[in-house]
């Protein structure tokens, strides 16, 4: 599995370096820019990605690998996502010259790369790996066991009132915080810039739909395995979504979490479809009515989504979310996540967790 926190990257985003889209580049450039060393785009005339894009500091814009390398990576990530994830021929090229130079891939395209003859020969004979983001092991397709009764490690999911609420990047902050507080977390990304990112986790949009909640839990188990205390769960989709709610609930049941961060966008007020959101509170007693069925965890926090905010409006909606819910509403991308992480932990701190006396190895016995 990828380490996300050693090793130089460069990320190739030829003709597409914007703002807007590329969303692994952007992600990888505000997470994890200390292994960024370049971007790969020929087009652009600015020498920086904050001159180009906005952010990314110092980050420097390259035209070609030749120039990167001079940054002395180790590894290139394809960071650009075309119509469908396949692969365009006119990537191949840069791709060979990669492994060629001695850099490992990571790829977020559907294209499974390290399943393509060419990439896979050249990449033995040259002593590198391949690393498909959306690549799925045999290991995670299982069914769910049910381990959760058995596992002692603290599970938080971030969930929506819809889709693209804040829910990778909510997950992320109150990861970043916990790690900054020298806490024993763990963060499972479900998305491959998630996984990216975090270093760990399982494309869930890849996993069969009889596999789903048994992948889920395969991570978390893991996780637990290897000791850590936390584990916070990226979320995807929304239940109220007609078009993503299956994933929205296998991750629901495959996490089955100890708490959940709801997010929300407070400007939305009807999904992709037109169709008029819940209210928040009904999310809230929707989430906790399905998770009730099995186990007693509850909505900590709300995570919102402000960008379309100005600096007064953001302050009067979290006023009145709080005033609605009784519960912190915090945007993580406007202020730190200190008071999510201070919630969570007071909530931890009061919470029963009901554990019984088994090794979860038993379960999964091949984690």
């Amino acid at each position: 599995m990828l380490d996300p926190h050693t090793g130089r990257m460069v990320l190739l985003a030829e003709g597409r370096l914007s703002s807007i889209g590329l969303r692994m580049v952007i992600a990888a450039l505000l997470y994890i820019p200390e292994r960024i060393v370049a971007v790969i785009d020929s087009t652009k005339e600015q020498s920086t990605t904050q001159e180009a894009i906005g952010f990314g500091g110092d980050t420097p814009i390259v035209h070609s690998l030749e120039e990167a390398m001079k940054y002395k990576p180790d590894s290139m990530l394809i960071g650009i996502t075309p119509l469908g994830g396949m692969l365009p021929d006119s990537w191949r090229a840069i791709i060979s010259e990669a492994l060629n130079s001695g850099l490992h891939i990571i790829s977020g395209l559907k294209h499974g790369l390290g399943q393509d003859k060419e990439f896979s020969a050249l990449a033995s004979t040259k002593g590198l790996r391949i690393h498909d983001l959306h690549h799925v092991t045999k290991s995670h397709q299982i069914r769910a066991q049910g381990s959760w009764r058995r596992r002692n490690i603290n599970t938080i999911l971030t969930v929506g009132t819809d889709s693209n609420t804040g829910k990778m990047t909510t997950a992320l902050k109150v990861y970043e915080e916990m790690r900054r507080r020298d806490m024993n977390v763990a963060m499972i990304g479900t998305g491959p810039t998630g996984i990216l990112i975090s270093g760990r986790g399982v494309s869930i949009e890849d996993i069969p739909s009889d596999f789903l909640t048994g992948a889920m839990e395969f991570e978390i188990d893991k996780a637990a395995n290897e000791g850590y205390e936390y584990a916070i769960v990226e979320g995807q989709g929304a239940l109220s979504n007609c078009g993503n709610s299956p994933i929205a609930l296998g991750l629901l049941h495959g996490a089955m979490p100890d708490a959940m961060i709801l997010c929300h966008q407070p400007s939305r007020e009807s999904d992709g479809y037109g169709l008029p959101l819940p209210t928040i509170e009904d999310s809230i007693a929707l989430h906790e009515r399905i998770i009730g069925v099995f186990k007693q965890a509850n909505v900590t926090a709300i995570g919102l989504n402000s960008m379309d905010l100005n600096k007064e409006d953001y302050r009067l909606t979290t006023k009145k979310l709080q005033q609605q819910t009784g519960l912190l509403a915090v945007d993580a991308m406007r202020e730190p996540a200190t008071s999510l992480v201070d919630t969570l932990l007071e909530y931890f701190s009061k919470y029963k967790k009901v554990v019984l006396p088994h090794d979860i190895s038993e379960i999964h016995d091949r984690i």
